[in-house]
């Protein structure tokens, strides 16, 4: 059974004055401060004069005093009467220059069924080789129209039964309609299983149930979208490294976009102790089970809090992790005195004639 499915293609094809678009969620916004709230789509071609038309249905998700109504049109031809001269109906209705309304009241001229405060509609009584669809949203509030679908026939079980049975329209073809859009939806989500389990286009919450059944807790939202999908992608040789200092690395690169310095404190100190070195006052090196984690940029507490609770479950076990933020930058608080010899580094260019340029190991 032909299915249409409008989805980013066809929506850069149509006009939606007053909706905003997002190719991530495949939905449409209302824009509150626009006038006119229309999506027209450009005409379905059968390529059938005459074809039936069965099904059209979308997820609405509405608020305050906003309804949504439903334009539909079928004709056998993409043409129109425009001033006394002939035109592409779609054309006239997806043209930017002209009023909503108007392009509305088009639709009604040719015979346009109206379905007002629907979103699964029947149209078992339109006939020809082009459909033309308008929705349309009045009232005060907002509203998010996503998943729009249209069938060309709108039931799968007719041709089952003796063809005395088989009359369109009918009580009997409506009432198996019930099934056969219960059917078609559980078709559709059958066929975006494959979409469900890719790990680069399933939703966060199935990242969360994959990342689970590898041991790993994210729950929460305390992570990024685009963190969680590369952890869970992951997941399996974070595993193996699980415990290990090469475990820690990638972990914390795959969170902060960047490799951290890891100082295993029994081995600073017994490289220490090898080379005969005193360690210098400001770093004291601490017990064996003591790591340092240097981070080259500052974070916030936020993210601090993430890291620790993920290291938590990557960490050898007895393992004590302090964070250190470094920063490229000499910060200077309000208690510091610099003498009169002081002087805080700067880095200048030197440019003589002749383009000849001198680098940081040239005084002058």
């Amino acid at each position: 059974m032909p299915r249409y499915s409008i989805r980013e293609n066809r929506i850069k094809k149509s006009s939606h004055p007053g909706f905003t678009y997002d190719p991530e969620s495949e939905s449409l916004t209302l824009e509150s401060q626009s006038m006119y709230h229309t999506l027209f789509l450009s005409s379905l071609d059968s390529m059938e004069e005459g074809a039936g038309w069965g099904r059209i249905s979308f997820d609405p998700e509405c608020s305050g005093d906003a309804v949504i109504c439903i334009y539909v049109l079928a004709l056998d031809r993409n043409l129109c009467e425009v001033e006394g001269k002939e035109m592409s109906l779609d054309s006239y209705l997806l043209s930017e220059d002209i009023n909503p309304a108007d392009r509305l009241l088009m639709l009604k001229k040719y015979g346009a069924r109206r379905f007002v405060g629907e979103s699964d509609v029947l149209l078992y009584g339109l006939k020809g080789r082009y459909l033309f669809v308008a929705i349309d949203v009045v009232g005060e509030g907002s509203a998010v129209i996503s998943r729009i679908i249209v069938d060309s026939r709108g039931d799968n079980f007719m041709d089952t039964f003796p063809e005395i049975y088989r009359e369109r329209n009918s009580f009997f073809h409506r009432y198996l309609s019930i099934f056969s859009s219960i059917y078609n939806d559980f078709q559709q989500k059958i066929d975006n299983l494959p979409s469900i389990l890719d790990l680069n286009t399933c939703p966060v919450e199935m990242l969360i149930e994959y990342g689970s059944w590898m041991g790993i807790d994210l729950e929460g939202g305390f992570l990024p979208e685009d963190v969680i999908r590369d952890i869970v992608k992951e997941a399996y040789e974070l595993n193996r490294m699980k415990g290990t200092k090469k475990g820690i690395i990638r972990l914390l690169t795959l969170i902060l976009r960047e490799e951290p310095v890891v100082i295993e404190h029994n081995k600073v100190r017994a490289w220490l102790k090898e080379e005969n070195i005193d360690y210098p006052t400001n770093f004291t090196p601490k017990g064996v089970y003591d790591v340092t984690i240097l981070i080259r940029k500052r974070i916030t507490e936020e993210v601090r809090h993430q890291i620790m609770y993920m290291l938590d479950q990557y960490k050898p076990v007895r393992t004590r992790i302090n964070i250190a933020q470094m920063d490229e930058n000499v910060i200077i608080d309000s208690n510091t005195y610099l003498d009169v010899n002081s002087k805080l580094p700067e880095k200048k260019k030197a440019v003589l004639d002749g383009e000849m340029s001198l680098d940081g190991s040239v005084v002058i």
